[in-house]
């Protein structure tokens, strides 16, 4: 009979697929660009590469808000990128240019912030209620969020040509505070706040502080430093790895972190919130907006949670744990909060495993109204292994498998492995896939597939490093994987992709290799990984462009 189509691991709706495969150009495996280095990192690594890139989304909204003091809220206007990037991380995309619509959204925006901040301005300016405001009271507006804005203290240049444009507005009959407005409408559409720059030299050269203090609060808060960052970069104070180091855990330990946490761990598994949108609501009727979002949550709450209690990644991967408010703990079957509060449940701990089994990351992985072994299973070589796979072959979905009636989803996979075209692939693929397939499309456990037969989810993991694991279920899979060099070298990987939103090149091995050395040291301490990148010699210089 024939069933399903014969190949399509590779095709644009797998969520697994979204962003880069994992491997920098020219590495064909899971290990270091050119094999790493046994020293851990004791010599002096070569100075990361940064294009100048453009703010995302999130850093314009976070940013627009830090700038005044929460007194302003940030435009819908702006522009928000979309697409996958080689690298997966969503700052990447701050490398493309501004298209035409794009600079009109940024106009727009820009235009709102500045009617905003004209509405408050008694409040973020009290000299601007004063009679007799003038270009005294604009310097105090500029010192403290033009500052801001710019990540550094404007040079005579740019405050001079704001002067202009407020001398302009003045002239013309503007009030004061609509004078100011102007002056905030040309702040925000200039380079220095789109883009977050970093100055060219004819040689590498170490960063400068404010360049450095922008590194750090673009990458743990997704915003612009605080006036302290701000204020010991002026000084000179971030001259040094120490100081560098102790500023960068000072801003992971600041709960303004957790947002960028978050999308650390979404973006790493690809794992896109989940929307009312993506599940059929004939198949699961008990799915909703709501839902949803508590799904979200939960997940967020668990992995950021596992970074904030000094977890590792054995804790990531395996710990049998969730967050539930009522509508979670109703889709997991355990008791519910009291309230509309959020509690953390221990989980049976034959059935559970951490990040891989949360139920967000499932549903992530899945169809509208049924479970996908091919999503999953990629989802386990691409993001957890960072194996490259190759597209499936031309006109894979409109060949189908010979499979017998109402096939199971292994008889289905065994169809398609057997086929020489799809077979090299599909064999590396739906064996860990098929572990979790007693996990629904909206992750919840059931041990039989819709006809009621019992779901088999044994099988062979071959081809990591010159191993093969056999294992019996999910839970002993994930047991296996997770102390596997292998796995901590691709959260490595991941780690330096999110710091530097790139891909890794060559002159990224000693890099990594201290990423990795501090994995191995701390036992796997997520946070303290993260920390060791900036601490690196790399990331505080700058290389020639």
């Amino acid at each position: 009979m024939l069933g399903a189509p014969a190949c399509y691991h590779g095709t644009a709706h797998d969520p697994a697929a979204d962003a880069g495969d994992g491997t920098a150009a020219g590495s064909s495996d899971g290990g270091s660009s050119d094999g790493g280095s046994d020293d851990g990192g004791a010599a002096a690594c070569d100075p990361t590469a940064f294009d100048m890139r453009r703010m995302t989304e999130l850093q314009y909204r976070r940013t627009i808000a830090a700038i005044f003091d929460d007194q302003v809220a940030p435009s819908d206007e702006f522009p928000a990128p979309s697409g996958p990037t080689p690298s997966g991380f969503s700052t990447e995309l701050g490398a493309r240019d501004f298209g035409e619509q794009d600079i009109e959204q940024v106009v727009y925006a820009a235009e709102d912030v500045a009617e905003a901040v004209v509405a408050v301005l008694p409040t973020l300016l009290p000299c601007a209620s004063e009679p007799d405001a003038d270009t005294a009271c604009l310097d105090s507006f500029l010192d403290r969020y033009g500052r801001r804005a710019y990540r550094r203290t404007l040079t005579d240049d740019e405050r001079a040509s704001l002067h202009d444009a407020f001398s302009f507005a003045i002239a013309d009959g503007a009030s004061f505070a609509d004078a100011i407005g102007l002056v905030v409408d040309e702040l925000l559409q200039t380079p220095q706040f789109l883009y977050v720059v970093e100055y060219a030299a004819a040689e590498a050269r170490p960063l400068e502080g404010f360049e450095v203090a922008s590194r750090l609060s673009m990458l743990l808060w997704d915003s612009i430093p605080d006036d302290t960052l701000l204020d010991l970069a002026e000084s000179g104070g971030l001259g040094d790895r120490d100081a560098i180091v102790e500023q960068a855990q000072r801003l992971l330990d600041d709960p303004r972190a957790d947002t960028t946490l978050a999308r650390f761990f979404r973006e790493w598994t690809a794992a896109r919130p989940v929307s009312s949108a993506d599940k059929s609501t004939e198949v699961f009727p008990e799915f909703d907006a709501a839902l949803a979002a508590s799904m979200n949550e939960s997940f967020d709450r668990f992995t950021v949670g596992i970074v904030r209690e000094g977890g590792t990644l054995d804790d990531l991967l395996r710990r049998n744990e969730a967050w539930v408010d009522a509508r979670m703990a109703a889709l997991l079957g355990v008791d519910a909060p009291a309230g509309d509060g959020w509690t953390r449940v221990t989980l049976d701990a034959g059935l559970h495993r951490g990040m891989l089994t949360q139920p967000a990351l499932l549903a992530a992985l899945a169809h509208s109204d049924r479970t996908s072994y091919v999503f999953r299973g990629a989802f386990v070589r691409k993001r957890l292994l960072c194996e490259t796979l190759p597209p499936p072959p031309a006109g894979a979905m409109g060949v189908m498998l010979d499979v017998p009636p109402d096939p199971t989803a292994k008889q289905e996979s065994e169809a398609r492995i057997s086929r020489g075209d799809c077979g090299g692939c599909h064999t590396m693929i739906d064996p860990p896939g098929l572990a979790f397939e007693p996990f629904d499309a909206l992750g919840r456990y059931d041990p039989t597939d819709a006809l009621g037969r019992t779901i088999d989810p044994s099988g062979v993991l071959v081809g990591v490093g010159e191993q093969e694991l056999a294992f019996a279920d999910h839970a002993d899979l994930v047991d296996q994987l997770a102390p596997l060099p292998e796995v901590r070298d691709c959260l490595a990987r991941n780690l330096l992709r999110f710091a530097l939103s790139r891909l890794e090149t060559e002159a990224d091995a000693c890099t990594l290799a201290e990423i990795e050395a501090t994995l191995d040291e701390s036992g796997g301490d997520l946070g303290a990984a993260l920390v060791a990148i900036v601490g690196t010699d790399a990331y505080a210089r700058r290389e020639a462009p």
